[in-house]
């Protein structure tokens, strides 16, 4: 194998982050996503370890970098945060050499299988410690390609992480029969999808209006702008109502209120849904006791209000105590914005038999689109309805396989309405069932491959100069081998061996003539030529 230039590790780097840029972020070409990571791998292999691990990560940073923005001017989060970013790249790094060890000790079918597991089993664990969730996930970029977006509902996201990296390793390996394969999961993937999406929960259906008005989300009550916010809702609930709506959904934090004025603010909204006859949602911010990012579900019937306490709050941003309790209203769930970050969080709904979500939540503008597919991909792993009011962002009605009901965009200075019907019912997921069992398997699968690097045999096929399913005339030259392969018995191009020169009659590999050494007293020691066909001659080596 011979080494490439090391502009070709530019060019890859700059192919694998330009097509990610594209591929991933705010908004995607979920195409892109799948081919982002196929210029590294195709040529980390031919590169020095270190190139390699240098030109994955410069591309995945360079990608990554479409959220610099965002997370810099519209969350207005200090510059440090910039390292998460940094340590994703890492990780992408890190997962091409794992690759790049298989395949160069001659395991390419395991680098194929193992590669991906490694990058699902990772994007797993970052979700499962990180205080964003699994927001960063590449997953949500193919939320919205039926029918591939079904398998979360087998796998959960990490099924997904897995087929995104898949081909970029099965293509990189350069193994004919690994193709059939990969053509044999991306049947199966989309078959299963579309056989799910035929069915779908036959209850009755339910008319529901998503509203949003303009407003900061600090406005105080009762004296600052509260009361004018709430003043512009009446009317749109209101109207609502005649129109047929049964559940009227308000966006997160509305108003401010202190703990000690919620019980006169509830009571106006509680009139509300009395004389609308309307389940009515609304978001606060509690002030006191603790300071609470709460919803709040008022009854037609008159009954206490169903009160629901944001689990996952943005660091930085909302200093608040978190919830710890679920809020369910007959069958109904409630959740805020953030939530829905956590796959974990919504599949104890989904264990509950929750028959329908309903999310005040309040966007970014820029992060409307992907804040709502992060919604819509858990509706589909839990098998669950779910209506999304993202003020500043989108507003929208899923059903429980996804697919969108309704949608509209809500603007930061103006009002949207959003009216529609969804079936409330669980379609239940093994996902939902068996949780991350995908992410489990693909650690094992993962830590195999670790496994097989460590064997004695994974090491040897290196140090004598092989790389199983390549010619010896293509290995890796001199001291470039030996560097990055750990192997002391250096090979290198025809007439060289170990970076020096090589005895006559050598194959450019092994040295024609090996010596065993023989120490004499009073002599310094010597080699003494071996003879042809001895027992402890060199055996040829095949090409």
């Amino acid at each position: 194998m011979n080494y490439v230039s090391r502009w070709v590790a530019v060019a890859a780097a700059l192919a694998t982050g330009v097509l990610l840029y594209f591929g991933s972020g705010l908004h995607t070409i979920p195409a892109l996503t799948w081919l982002a990571p196929i210029p590294v791998f195709l040529v980390a292999v031919r590169l020095r370890a270190r190139v390699a691990a240098l030109a994955a990560f410069v591309g995945w940073l360079l990608g990554l970098g479409n959220l610099a923005r965002y997370l810099l001017g519209d969350l207005e989060l200090p510059v440090v945060v910039l390292g998460f970013l940094v340590a994703l790249a890492g990780v992408f790094a890190g997962t091409v050499l794992f690759f790049r060890a298989l395949v160069v000790r001659g395991h390419p079918v395991m680098a194929a299988f193992a590669t991906p597991a490694l990058w699902a089993a990772l994007d797993y664990g970052i979700a499962s410690v990180s205080p964003h969730g699994a927001f960063t996930s590449l997953a949500y970029t193919q939320v919205e390609v039926a029918p591939v977006n079904q398998i979360v509902s087998l796998t959960g996201p990490w099924g997904l992480s897995f087929l995104l990296l898949f081909p970029a390793a099965v293509i990189a390996a350069r193994k004919l029969a690994l193709i059939g394969v990969l053509t044999v999961v991306a049947a199966s993937t989309c078959l299963y999808g579309v056989v799910r999406l035929q069915g779908t929960p036959q209850s009755a259906p339910v008319k529901i209006a998503v509203l949003s008005a303009q407003g900061a989300d600090n406005a105080g009550w009762p004296n600052a702008a509260g009361p004018q916010i709430i003043d512009r809702y009446r009317p749109m609930i209101a109207d609502a109502a005649r129109a047929g709506a049964k559940i009227v959904l308000l966006p997160e934090k509305i108003v401010d209120v202190r703990a000690t004025d919620l019980p006169q603010i509830s009571q106006q909204f509680q009139t509300l849904a009395m004389s609308n006859k309307i389940e009515l949602v609304v978001g606060f911010t509690v002030l006191g006791d603790g300071d609470h990012n709460r919803a709040l579900m008022f009854h037609p019937d008159g009954a206490a209000p169903t009160s629901y306490d944001k689990h996952h709050l943005i660091p930085g941003i909302e200093p608040y105590t978190p919830g710890d309790r679920l809020a369910t209203y007959n069958t109904w769930g409630l959740m805020i914005c953030k939530d829905l970050d956590f796959p974990a969080l919504a599949r104890q709904y989904g264990e509950l038999d929750t028959s329908l979500l309903l999310v005040p939540a309040l966007d970014f503008v820029d992060d409307g689109w992907l804040h709502s597919r992060m919604a819509l991909l858990r509706g589909i792993e839990n098998g669950i309805p779910i209506a999304r009011d993202g003020s500043q962002g989108r507003l929208t009605l899923t059903d429980a396989n996804g697919r969108i009901v309704a949608e509209t965009i809500a603007p930061a200075n103006g009002q949207a309405v959003l009216i529609g019907e969804l079936r409330p019912g669980i379609d239940h997921t093994l996902y939902t069932a068996w949780g991350d069992w995908f992410a489990w398997l693909c650690g094992l699968v993962a830590l195999a491959g670790m496994l097989l690097l460590r064997s004695r045999g994974g090491r040897e096929n290196i140090r004598h100069g092989q790389l199983r399913g390549l010619p010896v005339a293509d290995l890796p030259a001199g001291n470039v081998a030996g560097d990055d392969a750990g192997d002391h018995d250096r090979p290198g191009p025809a007439g060289v061996a170990g970076g020096r020169e090589a005895h006559a009659g050598g194959d450019g590999v092994h040295r024609a003539e090996r010596g065993r050494r023989i120490d004499r007293p009073g002599q310094p020691g010597g080699v003494r030529p071996l003879a042809a066909g001895a027992p402890d001659a060199p055996r040829q080596h095949r090409t």
